[in-house]
């Protein structure tokens, strides 16, 4: 199927290549500028909805029609209308994605991409890469990341280790926050509901004389919780400080100086599960998890002329954290561990742009992540597990060539060279590829391209690491197409996927010592099926939206399904703003059985929410909500408990 997929984009290439050649030889430049006369012509006369810019997709501005991949741009107006308040719970409504929490608010939360494993998509805040590098498998954890200040969120499915390197096997997720426009503005709001649950949030922004601009805010979150073990009797409270801010100063007309950062200090109460049947959560007391988790990036944007820009930027992403557990009566035991990990890049990028047709990309990356962990109990007599602070570089060179064919055959064909210090070079490519049919409102896409995934410094140096692990690595592709109908009121999608993973890190038996455990190079998945969406407005006021994903996942060593994915999922969302200052949201989350650790199958399930708001004035709105609306029991992971109906409301100001 590969073979096939590839074989369309070179045939689509050579096709236009060759009629271009055909009408300059035949009729020359002046029957050129009638040809693109004519073909704006049709454009203008067949409109197509070019979609929202997105920029994680190639690494420049572009409209989302343009790309191979397939994408999501989830805008801050989409949030305000769904009332969420934390990144994960809107990633829940995205096809292609599963989000899994163990437990309730502040309970670790992992994303699984298309089938692939939660370290395996790479996740950004800004343009910062934000996987953890002192986790086991360097993913991000989504449990501490709220709304405030998010101007969109992109996500891009498929392979992208192209432009990005490791850990975008399956795909980006990037959260941009926003940029500060206009006169002074200074917001804030109170909410308050189920389990004491409080949030408060303040911010302002604006620009300044075409030159600075600004964008702040402040976040707190508290909530008295529930038990996260299913059946427990002590409540497991959350706390939650964020920070998000944004600055620019326009040097001179053609360069920008931008500083960004965030800054989230939470801390849980957590049980933990036992290793034995059947993998029960013991309701712990007295054990508490902290995180600190900061993100930083310096960029310098500059237009040299009219076909040549550039960016240098420098970024740095800092987390800590710890468990501790004391000593009681009932769990004779302490734990105490810490982990602390930084990530530092350099990046320079260049977009050269000679014709309008055509923009091409270069840039080179070096990067340095450094990491060490402490971890302690006595629970089976002491163990320690000690990880000293070890540190690996990366330096990474990319090109890409954006095509774009009488504004309707896109072609992005793109390669990138690694040179890692432990494994060394790895070389990426892959190639998109877009045609859009005006006059029938359809577009067709289709991406194929490698990965790459290097081994977590947990991997290579901790008591079970091996400094011999080489990367995993996949070979991805999709295609589909979209379709619209009755002026763009109705339109649907269809997208296939397949990813094959191999030399995947995995803990197994060391080959070299039998009955000895350690990292090693043996993992082999496969992950494919289709996603299905679509979108209906009967009136101006009213949006219907549902998208269903099914995803088969085979561990090709043992032949089962892999954890924690389910075959079938869908999402329904509506939204109906049935008073021109009232805003109603209703959705609905279906989760299809999946397998989980120790052979244990969780059951499915269906969330229903309801969010609804009211602007009293220009500058107040009163808002509120009710999540899991028909109080359904259900676990995500098991063992976990999940809320029941729970119930918010609030009152938001600007002036």
């Amino acid at each position: 199927m590969n073979n096939r997929v590839l074989g369309f984009m070179m045939m689509a290439i050579l096709f236009v290549f060759n009629q271009s050649w055909a009408d300059e030889t035949q009729t020359g430049k002046s029957e050129q500028i009638s040809i693109a006369d004519t073909e704006e012509a049709e454009l203008s006369a067949f409109k197509y909805d070019l979609g929202n810019v997105i920029v994680s997709a190639t690494k420049t501005e572009t409209y989302q029609a343009e790309i191979g991949s397939s994408t999501t741009v989830i805008t801050s107006e989409d949030i305000k209308k769904s009332g969420k308040r934390t990144v994960e719970a809107v990633l829940r409504d995205v096809s292609g994605l599963t989000v899994m929490q163990s437990g309730t608010l502040g309970g670790q939360t992992s994303v699984y991409l298309r089938g692939a494993k939660p370290g395996q998509t790479l996740v950004m805040i800004d343009g910062v890469e934000v996987n953890d590098p002192i986790s086991v498998d360097r993913s991000f954890d989504f449990a501490h990341l709220v709304t405030d200040n998010i101007e969109r969120i992109e996500i891009v499915r498929g392979p992208q280790s192209t432009l990005y390197g490791s850990d975008a096997m399956a795909g980006v997720i990037n959260i941009i926050t926003k940029k500060g426009a206009g006169k002074p503005k200074v917001e804030g709001y109170f909410e308050g509901g189920s389990h004491n649950t409080f949030r408060e949030s303040f911010g302002f922004s604006g620009a300044s004389m075409d030159k600075i601009d600004y964008s702040f805010s402040a976040t707190g979150l508290d909530s008295d919780g529930i038990s996260d073990a299913a059946g427990g009797s002590e409540n497991d409270p959350y706390h939650n400080i964020s920070l998000s801010s944004r600055l620019g100063y326009k040097i001179l007309d053609n360069t920008e100086l931008s500083v960004t950062a965030r800054y989230a200090d939470a801390k849980k109460s957590i049980d933990t599960s036992s290793n034995n049947p059947p993998y029960a959560l013991i309701d712990m007391q007295n054990y508490t998890s902290w995180s600190k988790d900061l993100t930083t990036k310096f960029a310098l944007d500059q237009s040299i002329n009219s076909w040549w820009a550039h960016t240098l930027s420098f970024s740095y992403h800092d987390i800590r954290r710890k468990d501790k557990k004391e000593w009681d009566p009932v769990n004779l035991d302490n734990v105490n561990d810490w982990y602390k990990g930084n990530n530092k890049k350099v990046e320079w990028q260049h977009n050269l742009s000679l014709v309008k047709w055509n923009t091409f990309t270069a840039g080179l990356e070096y990067e340095d992540e450094t990491g060490s962990s402490y971890y302690y109990s006595d629970t089976y007599g002491p163990w320690v597990d000690k990880q000293n602070r070890k540190s690996v570089d990366n330096m990474g060179y990319y090109f890409q060539d954006q095509l774009k064919i009488w504004d309707r055959l896109f072609i992005t064909p793109g390669i990138r060279i690694d040179d890692h210090e432990i494994f060394g070079s790895k070389t990426t490519y892959k190639i998109s590829t877009a045609y859009l049919i005006p006059q029938t409102g359809t577009r067709l896409k289709a991406n194929w391209g490698t990965g790459f995934k290097a081994p977590s410094l947990y991997q290579l140096y901790s008591n079970y690491g091996n400094p011999g692990l080489k990367p995993d690595e996949s070979r991805s592709y999709d295609f589909g197409f979209e379709q619209s109908f009755l002026k763009d009121k109705l339109s649907f999608d269809l997208t296939y996927f397949h990813n094959d993973f191999k030399n995947m890190v995995d803990f197994d038996l060391d080959p070299a010592s039998p009955t000895y455990y350690k990292y090693i190079n043996v993992g082999k998945a496969t992950t494919k099926g289709f996603e299905f969406g679509t979108k209906f407005l009967p009136v101006d006021t009213l949006t219907l939206g549902v998208n269903f994903t099914y995803t088969y996942t085979e561990n090709k060593e043992t032949g089962q399904q892999l954890l924690r994915r389910p075959k079938s999922q869908v999402n329904f969302d509506a939204n109906w703003a049935f008073l021109p200052n009232a805003n109603l949201n209703f959705g609905a989350n279906y989760v299809g059985s999946r397998k989980d650790s120790g052979y244990i199958t969780d059951k499915s399930y269906t969330i229903f929410r309801l969010a609804g708001s009211y602007d009293v004035t220009k500058n107040l709105q009163v808002f509120g909500r009710i999540e899991n609306l028909f109080d359904n029991q259900y676990q995500e992971i098991h063992g976990y408990e999940t809320l029941g109906r729970s119930f918010y409301a609030g009152i938001k100001g600007s002036f």
